[in-house]
C-alpha cells in the first residue's frame, strides 16, 4: 500500500520534478523509504500558497512558487582575486565569491519543481582540443542580502569584473547543466563542491554558457571587490527562469564587434545571439555597420555561422562602405 501511494505522489508531480527523481531509482527497500519520504516533502512543499512569499523545501533552500524562484542560502568567503565560481559547495572556498549552506541535490530538485530541466555540463571534446558547450534550460542569477536595515540586490555579474578590461561582464544566464550522477545515485557536485560555474568545470550544478579556461593564468573574471558586502555576510543565491534579453550590436569602420557600445568578441556576440535564439526562437538579431567594410562585415558573419548562430538569427543594417581604390 505504501509502494502505491509513493508512486501516486511521484506522479502527481511536475515533470522536472519527476524527471530528477527518476534519476535515482529505488533499488532497495532503504531506497524506497527514502524516495517515499521526499515524495512526501514535494507534495507538501507544492502546495498552494496564498502569501507570495517563499517556502522552506529542503535545509538552506526555498521555493518561491508565484515568481517562480529558487532562493538558496549562504555567506561571502572571498571578496578578492582570480575566481573560478560565483557561488560553491563546501570544498571550493578559495575560488568563489559565495559558500552555499545547502545540498547540490536539493537545489537540482527545486529547480526541477519549478519547471527547469537540467542537461550536461561542458564536455571534453579530445579531437577538437576543448570543452563542447553546456546544455540544459538557462537560468537567471541574482544575490539579495541585508544592508543597513534595507534589503539590497544585484546582478550576478555586478559582483564580477573582467581581468583583461577591467569592467562589469555582460549579463547573461546560466545553463542548469545539472552536475553528473554518480554511481551511488549522489551529484558529484556535492562532493566537488562545483555549483555555479565561471570557467569549463566537468560537473557543476550550473555551468556558463560561454567557454571559459579553468588554467589559473587563463582565468577571465576576478571578484570585484567595492560591489561585495564584508566576509561572513549571509546571502541569497536567487534562481529563475531566464527571460529575453535584448543587445544592441554594430561594427564600426575598424570592423570591431561593439555590444551595448563597448567591445566585444565575436565569440560573445555568437553565444548572446544564440542565447536570445533559445529564449525566443524568432529572435532576430540587427547588427548594425556603422562605416564598416565589406570585408569585415562579412568576416563577422563567417565567424558567427562558424559559432552556430543561424543564418537567419542575424540581419545586417546599413550599407557596408567602400575602402578607397576599390
Amino acid at each position: 500500500m505504501s509502494h502505491h501511494r509513493d508512486a501516486e505522489a511521484a506522479d502527481r508531480q511536475p515533470a522536472g520534478s519527476r524527471q530528477a527523481l527518476r534519476c535515482a531509482p529505488a533499488r532497495t527497500p532503504g531506497h524506497r523509504l527514502a524516495r517515499g519520504r521526499l515524495c512526501l516533502c514535494l507534495l507538501l512543499a507544492h502546495a498552494p500558497c496564498a502569501a507570495a512569499q517563499p517556502r522552506p523545501f529542503q535545509p538552506g533552500v526555498q521555493i518561491d512558487w508565484q515568481q517562480p524562484a529558487v532562493y538558496v542560502g549562504g555567506q561571502v568567503v572571498l571578496r578578492e582575486g582570480p575566481l573560478e565560481f560565483l557561488a560553491c559547495l563546501p570544498g571550493k572556498e578559495h575560488e568563489s565569491i559565495i559558500r552555499l549552506d545547502a545540498a547540490a541535490a536539493h537545489i537540482y530538485l527545486a529547480l526541477g519543481l519549478i519547471g527547469l530541466n537540467p542537461g550536461h555540463p561542458p564536455r571534453w571534446d579530445e579531437q577538437r582540443g576543448r570543452f563542447s558547450p553546456p546544455a540544459g534550460d538557462l537560468i537567471d542569477v541574482t544575490i539579495e542580502w541585508d544592508e543597513g536595515g534595507a534589503r539590497r540586490t544585484a546582478r550576478a555579474c555586478d559582483w564580477l569584473r573582467e581581468i583583461e578590461y577591467s569592467r562589469t561582464p555582460l549579463e547573461r544566464p546560466w545553463v542548469f547543466a545539472g552536475s553528473q550522477r554518480l554511481r551511488d545515485g549522489t551529484l558529484a557536485a556535492d562532493h566537488s563542491g562545483a555549483c555555479v560555474a565561471l570557467v569549463d568545470q566537468p560537473d557543476p550544478l550550473l555551468a556558463p554558457s560561454r567557454s571559459h579556461s579553468s588554467r589559473d593564468v587563463e582565468l577571465w573574471v576576478e571578484a570585484d571587490t567595492p560591489a561585495i558586502p564584508p566576509s561572513q555576510t549571509p546571502v541569497q543565491l536567487v534562481l529563475r527562469p531566464a527571460r529575453p534579453r535584448e543587445h544592441a550590436m554594430r561594427v564600426d569602420f575598424r570592423g570591431v564587434l561593439l555590444v551595448d557600445g563597448r567591445f566585444a568578441r565575436p565569440e560573445d556576440g555568437a553565444d548572446l545571439i544564440s542565447l536570445a535564439r533559445r529564449l525566443r526562437p524568432d529572435y532576430v538579431q540587427q547588427i548594425a555597420l556603422d562605416g564598416t567594410l565589406p570585408a569585415d562585415a562579412r568576416r563577422l558573419q563567417i565567424l558567427l555561422t562558424e559559432a552556430g548562430v543561424p543564418s537567419d538569427a542575424v540581419r545586417f543594417v546599413g550599407a557596408a562602405e567602400t575602402a578607397p581604390g576599390r
